[in-house]
């Protein structure tokens, strides 16, 4: 399956290495406005055919499926763009900036009968569904803490994290933090309580508690202006569950009265090798959506995140 890249930065750089793991997956193209002829990727992969306008690329009838890593903004503009041109679509979180966007997105797909996936990757990795299994070691669930915090300073002020439009801690790092959460937590949200620091209207960081009917508390913390070492704490009656980068899901620790019990899921590829091979496999199925991480999954995670905007103090 033929695969074209819109936008060439740091995330798209990882996804032509993910892709390699793949069962038929190639980069068949790229659009970049500044990818530069003598590029290594390039040199490396000189049948890879390089194009400077977007839409040049989706008239390309050799793509079938498009990896669209632009920055959010973008996004539903190039998603819907693709689908018309009957490529299905790969696009990096967040699928788009208000969850109402993706019913028009949902209403392409069934118009032109495609397909869109958000890259939310963490959901397609075999640690993900054994740590689901797992949560029963540990009884009634009480607490899902999760955090993801980087220091981005030294980022210029142009970079679009800083945008208003399109910037924060929550457009960059909330899917994977709240994502992680709804995805183990299988129960409607009595409230949400949540905190911001702002600085000219861009969220350097937030803290979020969501408390499902269920009776368990999902807590959530991002920043863009600090680091912080990554994890996840899962906390039940009878133990915990220990989660280091569980946005990838490798290694965890489950931690009981009597005993240590230590799970590793070895990765076949990297982290974003798993998502790309779900699209394939749809497509070759002539799937119109994922059931892992399907639109509505999409639509349910940024209402969430805009009601964490909504209350925050």
């Amino acid at each position: 399956m033929k695969f074209g890249i819109i936008g060439f930065g740091k995330i798209a750089r990882k996804f032509v290495k993910s892709i390699e793991y793949t069962t038929e997956g190639q980069i068949a193209a790229i659009a970049s406005h500044s990818l530069k002829k003598d590029d290594p990727y390039l040199k490396e992969h000189p049948d890879v055919k390089v194009y400077d306008d977007y839409e040049a690329l989706l008239n390309d009838e050799r793509i079938d499926a498009v990896y669209i890593a632009l920055p959010h903004l973008y996004h539903k503009q190039w998603v819907i763009k693709a689908i018309e041109h009957h490529k299905a679509v790969l696009s990096e979180k967040p699928l788009v900036l208000n969850s109402q966007d993706i019913d028009d997105i949902e209403n392409c797909v069934l118009q032109y009968q495609g397909y869109c996936l958000e890259a939310f990757k963490t959901k397609f990795n075999h640690g993900f569904d054994a740590l689901k299994e797992d949560l029963k070691l540990i009884g009634k669930i009480k607490t899902v803490e999760t955090n993801f915090c980087s220091d981005t300073s030294a980022l210029s002020r142009d970079s679009y994290l800083f945008d208003p439009l399109q910037g924060g801690a929550l457009n960059d790092v909330g899917s994977y933090i709240i994502g992680f959460i709804l995805g183990l937590i299988d129960s409607p949200i009595d409230h949400i309580e949540s905190e911001m620091k702002l600085d000219n209207g861009i969220d350097l960081s937030f803290l979020a508690k969501i408390y499902f009917e269920n009776g368990i508390v999902g807590i959530g913390e991002g920043s863009i202006d600090y680091a912080k070492e990554r994890y996840a704490l899962i906390t039940g009656e009878k133990g915990t569950i220990e989660i280091p980068y569980y946005n990838r899901i490798i290694d965890y620790t489950i931690k009981l009265d009597n005993q240590n019990i230590e799970r590793h899921y070895p990765i076949d590829g990297d982290d974003m090798t798993l998502e790309i091979q779900a699209l394939i496999d749809d497509v070759n199925h002539h799937r119109h959506d994922n059931t892992i991480h399907s639109l509505k999954d999409a639509k349910y995670l940024q209402q969430v995140i805009e009601q964490i905007r909504k209350e925050a103090k």
